[in-house]
Parts: structure tokens; C-alpha cells; sequence
């Protein structure tokens, strides 16, 4: 009684302040079934089939198979194993006191301390009690002794019922009960004819949990403590068996990839909501995502050296990327990757990937396996090391068996696999039916877990696990063998940092082929702790990390290029058309200055995709050049280089450039009249001198750039009337004028 109200205690506070917690550490594989020690709790887990116990009933054997039971489970003469003998070796028979006389003693590793050893009533009876057995080097990995309490769960049915552990069974195999509590969780108890050799029965064992050995609880103790330690492990307390399995979540996680808007012309960041909706508190378990991007060729690859993978085969040719070692590969069709010689035992297509970038990498593909012959067999090698040789020097390698209906797990160690598998796994295979494999390798704790069409099949640990891998491989054996829709993911955050640019240092090497077909795609796959796998979620990147062309011309004024104006309001420009062919041309930038390149009169406006501007409203001064520059804007909202015109001057009709005229000594014009050729004379100017040449009506005739202090003029070609001849030197405005009479 004192331990009951202390667990009860114990419940109640851990009840209080506990939640789902999943926290596996896998132990081994039995029978291909796993088994785990669940961390938080320190309960043993597992889910398996359930083979009937009769040991323990007085009834259970008998002469001449006379008992519920065959004799022959019970042993042998010389072995008998589930029986008590004499001193000769003979099963003793139970006598006219005894519930069944005539019946033989069955025994069971817990037993009543109260009773002798020939007494039947000693043992833990199958028909009454419920009871699991379970293998001795399962119960060292857990720490169970006799009498612990276990839960039991049917994950079909979803019929449970507590139990204790009470007899032992053979290190081969796993899951095995008393008769009893075959027919509480909806089993058939029939011994020779009942059971199940489906995994669909969980079993939760808690360590330290019962009276130890000497004593047979009631089925109420039993129950009592069964609720106390199931409700201390979990809130809600039966969900605890959802950590093996997808009892109480069958719903898969899902995962949502979030990335910038617009555009990416640089890194980015890249983000990602994963949730699991399935009851019992279930959580997310292993994020995975995958970086491709489209190349050239009209191809969605990824890069290889940052340990993505990418190739769904619609190229005309194999990709370089993969070497064909042995077999007949071919892309069919440009649909998907075939090997198509039945009569080889070992084909092998490898390419390169980096594997030791992340914690656990995920490999997905469709797989179709065919041909004539009798042991059709194909595969996958990962982390493999030398991956032209015939077992691909040091890898893991899942084989997945047609006629026999087996998957498989190899560990390759120095180009041999051994004698044998390390683990196995039954699955019903068709010919010619394409199947979704998925494996996820943990390249810091060993676990292979390999999924077929999105249902985990088969998992095994390697304890010295391979850390690093350069290539991948696929195999096939006597049969023909299609693959398609070949991906590799690694592990990650909640967040990556996704690099951008041209090469092979980024994730994403190249840019949008136009304004409407992405240039890569995150995708991202996530498990929840019941072992469901989410579809992968995808989201397109558009990408351009290039500006757009510069402008290749620009005018003053409205059509060609003019170099006066005689508009004090408006200035005009027009320019050549730029172009983008990533993410296209969005428009145009304009600013007007007083300087090349200068904003102080307009600053940069958006012109949007117009080619020319008319900037009214302005207040322009006499005699003064005004530049117009423009720049253009992709879809990026990257932009192009500056590009600025020669300039114009304002003339000022109204006030005249008669006014600017001076007679002072500093520039000479001779002849003057003229028939049209004359010399410009300075004597003191120093350093470049710009000369303009306009008519009486403003109208600039001829700009030039000197360097000395005397310059020839021609305007012979011009008519006969008044010119007027401006010169600047050193900031300074000089003007004379000039007769030109023909």
C-alpha cells in the first residue's frame, strides 16, 4: 500500500507539469521488429506480432498433446524447457488435489513464493492473468525483472490492457502473451490456431514497475500500477504509444517553405513552419530540405559539392554527372533512367555527392523493378567511398528483393558485405510497379530507416557509423530496372542560408532563363515521431544577379541630339531602349543636373518604361547647360549604369547675348568682317578653353575645345549675317561677335 500512494503521488505530479515527449534510443531489431527504450520514461517499446502463451495454465500441456497447447512447445525429453520434471528428466503430473490431474506442471519464469515447486497453482496461469514474455536480451537492454507492468495496446483494434512480465522467451524473437490478455486486446486466443503474426501490437514495459519476483499481483494491482507509470510517462497517458507508431497520429507533419518576395539577386535567408497534426501531442522529428536550381539545358539539378542531389531524368542523355560502371543504362524516352541487361548480377551508375554536411541525409526516388527472371533484386548504395568497385569499397547499400518480397540492409566494409544482411524487412513487391523508396541515414548516431511509398519498412543502427561518403550508387541484379525522380536532402534548421551566384561555391549557380521560369526551388520533407513522412513542399525562386543593359544612347531635346535650347520652362531627352532577359525590364530613371551625372535641378524620377521625358515647370538661366541622365531598372530592381547626355545650353532670347559682348583685351577675332574663316586670339587664357559659335538666333553653330591661345574657325558653310563667339576659360564667360559677309 505504501508503494501504490507513493506512485500515485509521483503520478500526479508528473501529470502535472509533463507533456509528450518521444525521446527514443533504438536497442536492437528482432524478428524485424525494432525495439526502443522510451528516455523520459525508461520504458521498453516495441511494436509486434503476438504469439499465444499457454505456460503458466495447469491445462496448458498434456500426454499425447492432450493440452491446450502442443506438447512439442513445451520441449522434448532431455529438454524440457516449460515443464517441471523429476529427478529422472520427466514432466511431473499433477495429482488428484491438483486443478487438472493428470495435466503436466507448466511453469513461468515469475512464480508465487507461498507455493512449492510441483505445485501448479506456483505459476502465473495464462488463462487468468495477463502476462507478456519477452527476450532475456531485451530485458538487459531495459532493466526489466519479473512482475514489471507493461501496457499492451491492438493498433487495430485499439482494445488495451495492462499486464506484467512473467515468462521468458528466445532472443530471436519478440511479442508473446498470456491467453488472457489475447482475448482483452481483441487477439484470438485460440493456443495452437489464435495469436497474430502482424506488427500491430504495441507493448510498453516499465522498469522497476512491479512487486519483483515471489509474488503474482491481482489483475487490480495490476491495473493500479499500470495507470500510475502510464500516466507518469505522458500526459494522457496511452498516448505514450504513439511514440512507436502511428496508433493515435496516422495524419502526416506538414512543412511550409517561406522565402523573400520578388526577386533574389544576393544570399537569402530561407524559412520554414513545420507542424505535426496528429494527436497525442505528436511533434516533428527530422527536417530535411533540398536546394536545385535550372540550368542551361533545361534541367533541374542541384549541387552535388553542397550535398543536394537533383535529376529527373528528362535530358536526351544521362547527365555527366553519373558514370556508368557496369550494366546497360539509358535515359527511355528522356522520361527516366533504365538498366535493361537482365543477365548481370551487379550493374552500377554512380555520381559524386558530399555527405558530410549535415547530420542525416535524406535519398528519394521512384524505383521500378522487371524482367523474366526468378531473383529480380535492385538497390541503392549511399555514403559509398570508391564507388567504381564491385561492392563500392565502404558504403550501406538497401536491396530491395522482387520475387522474394524482402527489403534489406547491407553494410559494405572494405568492398564485402559480409555473409549476410543486417537487417530485414518483409514487403509485398508487383512486378513492373513503380514504388516511392525513401531512405534517411544518420551519419552521427547510424540509423538506416528506409520508407517504401511513404511507410517506414525496416530500420537498423549501425553502432561505428561511416561519418563521410563521396559517392551514390544504384544497382541492379538479373533484372531490369527503371528509376526516376532522383532527390537528395540534407538535414536542417528552421532557417537556412541559401548562397546565390555564378558557380559552384552557391546553392543557386544560375540566374532566370526570363521574367517567368524560376531559376531554383527550396524544397523541404519532415517525419513526425510516429514514423509518418510529410510530401515534400516546394516554393520557386526567381533570380537575377546581373544588372540591365546600360542605355547605349541618349539625346537632348526631342528627337536628334540638340545642344541649345530656347525653352526657359522644359528640358527634353529621349534614349535608346535597354533590356534584360532574366527578370525583364521594369523602366526608367532620369535626373537633370547642371553637372554630368548631377540631380540638383531634377532629381532621380521614375520615368517608368518610357524612352523620352519632358520635364515642364522648370526656371532655366541664360547661358546655362543642363545634362540629362538616365538609368534602367529590372525586375530585380537591380539598375544599369548611368548613362548621361552632352548637355544643352539655355539661350534667353529676351535678354540676348549682345549683352555678354565685351570689348576688353583678352580675345582677338581678325579678320573680322570675314568671308567666313577667321582666328580666335587669346593672350592671357591658360588650360582648356571651350568655344561656341551661335547665330542670331541662338542656334549654336559649332562647339570646340582648345588647349592653346590661338584657334582657326571655318564657317564658310554657313551664310552671310552675325555670329557670336563665346569662349569660357577658368569659370570665366567671354563673348565677342564676328560679320561673315559672302
Amino acid at each position: 500500500m505504501k508503494k501504490i500512494i507513493t506512485l500515485l503521488f509521483v503520478a500526479f505530479t508528473n501529470l502535472l507539469f509533463s507533456q509528450v515527449n518521444c525521446d527514443l534510443t533504438y536497442t536492437r531489431t528482432l524478428s524485424g521488429f525494432d525495439v526502443y527504450i522510451h528516455n523520459p520514461s525508461g520504458a521498453t517499446m516495441y511494436r509486434a506480432k503476438f504469439y499465444i502463451d499457454a505456460d503458466g495454465s495447469p491445462r496448458a500441456y498434456g500426454p499425447n498433446n492432450s493440452g491446450l497447447d502442443w506438447t512439442a512447445n513445451a520441449g522434448y525429453p532431455g529438454n524440457w524447457w516449460a515443464l517441471i520434471t523429476d529427478t529422472n528428466g520427466d514432466p511431473i503430473l499433477q495429482g488428484p488435489t491438483d486443478p487438472y490431474p493428470g495435466m503436466y506442471v507448466c511453469a513461468t519464469s515469475l512464480a508465487d513464493a507461498n507455493y512449492g515447486l510441483t505445485n501448479p497453482l506456483r505459476y502465473v496461469n495464462s488463462e487468468t492473468v495477463p502476462y507478456i514474455a519477452m527476450p532475456t536480451n531485451v530485458l538487459a537492454d531495459g532493466g526489466i525483472i519479473r512482475g514489471d507492468v507493461a501496457y499492451v495496446y491492438n493498433t487495430v483494434t485499439g482494445q488495451s490492457c495492462f499486464a506484467i512480465y512473467a515468462d521468458a522467451g528466445n532472443n530471436t524473437s519478440i511479442g508473446e502473451g498470456s491467453i488472457y490478455l489475447a482475448s482483452q486486446i481483441g487477439v484470438d486466443p485460440d493456443v495452437r490456431t489464435g495469436g497474430t503474426s502482424s506488427g500491430i501490437i504495441d507493448y510498453v514495459v516499465f522498469p522497476n514497475s512491479g512487486f519483483g519476483q515471489g509474488y503474482i499481483p491481482t489483475i487490480h494491482e495490476i491495473d493500479s500500477i499500470g495507470n500510475l507509470y502510464l500516466n507518469r510517462a505522458v500526459v494522457g497517458g496511452a498516448c505514450i504509444v504513439s511514440c512507436i507508431g502511428s496508433v493515435f497520429d496516422q495524419t502526416a507533419p506538414t512543412s511550409v517553405v517561406s522565402v523573400p518576395p520578388m526577386w533574389d539577386t544576393t544570399n537569402f535567408i530561407a524559412s520554414f513552419a513545420d507542424a505535426d497534426n496528429g494527436g497525442c501531442g505528436g511533434t516533428v522529428a527530422k527536417r530535411f530540405y533540398q536546394v536545385a536550381d535550372y540550368d542551361a539545358n533545361n534541367e533541374w539539378r542541384a549541387n552535388n559539392t553542397h550535398g543536394f542531389f537533383n535529376d529527373d531524368f528528362v535530358a536526351p542523355a544521362i547527365n555527366a554527372d553519373w558514370t556508368t560502371s557496369t550494366g546497360t543504362w539509358i535515359l527511355n524516352a528522356g522520361n527516366y533512367l533504365e538498366q535493361t541487361d537482365e543477365v548481370l548480377s551487379n550493374t552500377n551508375i554512380y555520381a559524386p555527392l558530399t555527405q558530410d554536411l549535415s547530420d542525416e541525409y535524406l535519398y528519394n526516388w521512384t524505383g521500378t523493378l522487371g524482367g523474366a527472371g526468378t531473383n529480380r533484386r535492385a538497390g541503392f548504395h549511399f555514403f559509398a567511398d570508391q564507388p567504381a568497385l564491385s561492392e563500392r569499397g565502404n558504403s550501406y547499400f538497401v536491396y530491395f528483393r522482387l520475387d522474394n518480397d524482402k527489403v534489406q540492409i547491407y553494410e559494405v566494409v572494405n568492398n564485402s558485405w559480409g555473409s549476410t544482411f543486417v537487417a530485414e524487412s518483409d514487403y509485398d513487391f508487383n512486378a513492373n510497379q513503380a514504388y516511392d523508396f525513401k531512405v534517411l541515414y544518420n551519419r552521427i548516431n547510424g540509423l538506416v530507416t528506409v520508407y517504401v511509398n511513404n511507410t517506414k519498412v525496416l530500420s537498423w543502427t549501425d553502432t561505428t557509423p561511416l561519418t563521410t561518403g563521396s559517392h551514390v550508387s544504384f544497382r541492379s541484379a538479373n533484372c531490369t530496372y527503371k528509376v526516376d525522380n532522383f532527390k537528395v536532402f540534407r538535414s536542417r534548421t528552421s532557417s537556412e542560408n541559401i548562397s546565390v551566384g555564378s558557380g559552384n561555391t552557391n546553392d543557386i549557380r544560375y540566374q532566370n532563363q526570363d521574367q517567368f521560369t524560376p531559376a531554383g526551388k527550396i524544397s523541404s520533407v519532415v517525419t513526425d515521431m510516429n514514423g509518418n513522412i510529410s510530401t515534400a513542399a516546394m516554393e520557386n525562386i526567381n533570380v537575377d544577379f546581373t544588372s540591365p543593359s546600360t542605355v547605349s544612347s541618349i539625346n537632348d531635346g526631342s528627337t536628334t541630339d540638340i545642344d541649345t535650347t530656347f525653352n526657359g520652362t522644359q528640358l527634353k531627352a529621349n534614349w535608346a531602349n535597354s533590356a534584360d532577359v532574366n527578370s525583364g525590364l521594369v523602366g526608367y530613371y532620369y535626373a537633370i543636373g547642371t553637372t554630368p551625372g548631377g540631380s540638383n535641378i531634377v532629381p532621380w524620377t521614375n520615368n517608368g518604361s518610357n524612352t523620352s521625358v519632358t520635364e515642364a515647370g522648370l526656371s532655366l538661366v541664360h547661358l546655362q547647360t543642363y545634362y540629362v541622365s538616365v538609368q534602367a531598372e529590372n525586375g530585380a530592381l537591380m539598375n544599369s549604369s548611368v548613362i548621361t547626355s552632352d548637355g544643352q545650353i539655355y539661350f534667353n532670347n529676351a535678354v540676348g547675348i549682345e549683352s555678354l559682348v565685351s570689348g576688353n583685351s583678352e580675345i582677338r577675332v581678325y579678320p573680322n568682317p570675314t568671308s567666313g574663316q577667321f582666328t580666335i586670339s587669346t593672350k592671357q587664357f591658360s588650360g582648356e578653353t571651350t568655344i561656341r559659335v551661335i547665330d542670331v538666333l541662338g542656334k549654336e553653330i559649332l562647339t570646340n575645345l582648345i588647349t592653346g591661345t590661338e584657334v582657326q574657325i571655318d564657317l564658310s558653310q554657313q551664310g552671310s549675317g552675325l555670329y557670336y563667339v563665346m569662349l569660357v576659360n577658368n569659370g570665366k564667360q567671354y563673348c565677342t561677335k564676328v560679320q561673315v559677309n559672302k
